[in-house]
């Protein structure tokens, strides 16, 4: 004896706001997870080992000076 299959469950459609609200969520969550992982790797490396303040991590002084420490002649 053969047993029936349960009939398959429809789905309802999804509105279009909800839709376009999915959309935009998959094109900003990668963004947005690098320039989290970058400033979690910034605090990371500049607090933690470089035992600095974390209130300097975005001055741009300090960028420039550490650039100017890797380029040097």
């Amino acid at each position: 004896m053969v047993a029936d299959k349960p009939a398959p469950v429809k789905k309802k459609p999804r509105p279009r706001w909800q839709k376009i609200l999915w959309l935009i969520f998959k094109i900003v969550r990668i963004p947005v997870l690098a320039i989290a992982a970058i400033y979690i790797g910034l605090w990371v490396g500049y607090t933690k080992f470089g035992n600095q303040p974390s209130s300097e991590i975005l001055h741009v002084s300090t960028w420039r000076h550490l650039y100017d420490l890797v380029f040097a002649n």
